[in-house]
């Protein structure tokens, strides 16, 4: 789906909305790793649902960013399509992107890593379309840019422990109405820098738009393709960052976002596009054999990971009663693929774990374009085809158990970027 409508002269209206979403006490925390049975503890900083709207003439986009480890791609349909109905868009025109930071609520269950709490996810659905809402009827005239500022690596490459592949770039619009200044701003990072305590967080990019709120901004954060990319912090030691490394990451981009307002790109009159496109994943599906296989070899790799060898087991009993079903049908159906324009800068999405080779791919060198993961649901990892040939691979062969049973095939990620580049 796309809009068609061709602007004359009419200003550029920017709108934004935010809503609180930090859950309650004792519910299911989501991340990390097997039946680790984290429960929300003390709050260490409010979760979000941050929303900006932009409108030009007929044409209008949302984009929505929450504080969570990801929703499905059900979920984001069904709060796509009401905000659509609210503010009279069609669902291409909106985009719900989260951070997924680690220290937040369970929100799609899933087999050993925390069960959603329905009556948390109501309501959590309700304060994310009225973020959305209030951002749509909050329109004033605006002036927009963009900027691109290399910043210093908050980020590592987790399978090769090096900074091999890093997307570096900071990327942002800078949406200036009134006397206010808005960023719509990406980076490739996963959210994960406290570990696995059960504190509520936003974890660094939480830390980021509060240094950017107290320099008297505000805006909204989209995670980019950080499939296979982790905080320094979690180099140095795994799993025990502090407040003080949540500082200096948000101090750091902060610091580089406002820089970047020095050497932004005035957008004259910004045509907005917004566009579509579903695609059916194949997945492999194992031979009975091959699962009992693939569990016991699981059970032993992950010993001493806590739940690793419960996790195995249950997988195995899941997957052999699956298998039949899965095999008449060897598809994820409907993953759904999204571009966005304002003027020259693209917005990417995709719905999951996409690693990060594939962002420098969509872009040509340092052009304006947001690569957003997480982007209107999570289906899981969408790893390279080079990470197919490790047979240890996380992403590509363990982390499928508790999304869809089955891996997807080696082509899943080509796939899924080509469709995104046509639509670009």
């Amino acid at each position: 789906m796309t809009q068609v409508k061709r602007p004359g002269r009419e200003p550029l209206l920017a709108g934004y909305g935010e809503a609180v979403i930090t859950p309650p006490r004792g519910i299911d925390l989501c991340g990390y790793g097997f039946y680790l049975d984290r429960k929300a503890g003390r709050v260490l900083d409010p979760l979000k649902a941050r929303a900006v709207s932009l409108r030009r003439g007929g044409n209008a986009v949302v984009v929505v960013a929450c504080d969570l480890i990801g929703l499905s791609v059900a979920t984001s349909d069904r709060l796509r399509d009401e905000i659509g109905r609210r503010l009279d868009l069609p669902r291409a025109a909106v985009l719900i992107a989260c951070t997924h930071t680690h220290s937040g609520p369970a929100t799609v269950s899933m087999p050993g890593l925390g069960d959603a709490d329905p009556e948390y996810m109501a309501g959590l659905e309700q304060r994310i379309v009225g973020a959305a809402v209030r951002a749509g009827r909050d329109s004033r005239p605006a002036r927009a840019s963009w900027a691109i500022e290399t910043v210093e690596p908050l980020g590592y490459n987790r399978r090769t422990m090096d900074f091999g592949g890093v997307d570096a770039d900071l990327k942002t619009v800078i949406i200036d109405r009134g006397g206010e200044r808005l960023h719509l701003w990406s980076y490739a990072c996963h959210a994960v820098v406290l570990g696995p305590g059960r504190d509520v967080s936003a974890d660094w990019p939480g830390a980021a738009m509060r240094a950017l709120e107290a320099a008297g901004r505000r805006g909204i954060f989209l995670q980019g393709f950080c499939g296979d990319i982790d905080p320094v912090s979690q180099r140095n030691r795994w799993g025990k960052g502090t407040g003080d490394d949540l500082t200096l990451y948000g101090a750091l981009a902060a610091a580089r976002l406002i820089k970047a307002e020095g050497y932004r790109h005035l957008i004259e009159a910004p045509a907005i596009r917004a566009m579509e496109s579903r695609v059916d994943v194949p997945i492999q599906i194992y031979a009975p054999d091959r699962i009992r296989r693939f569990a016991e070899v699981f059970a032993v790799k992950y010993k001493e990971f806590p739940g690793g060898p419960r996790f195995a087991r249950d997988w195995n009993r899941r997957a052999l009663a699956g298998r039949e079903a899965a095999a008449s049908d060897p598809y994820v159906r409907g993953v759904p693929v999204q571009a966005m324009a304002i003027g020259p800068v693209r917005l990417a999405g995709l719905p999951g774990e996409v690693f990060t080779d594939f962002g420098p791919a969509l872009r040509r060198g340092r052009d304006p374009l947001l690569p957003i993961g997480f982007a209107n649901g999570d289906v899981g990892y969408i790893p390279t085809r080079r990470a197919f040939s490790d047979p240890t691979d996380y992403a590509a062969w363990c982390a499928p158990m508790f999304y869809q049973i089955f891996p997807f095939r080696p082509d899943a990620g080509s796939l899924l970027v080509g469709r995104l580049r046509r639509l670009l």
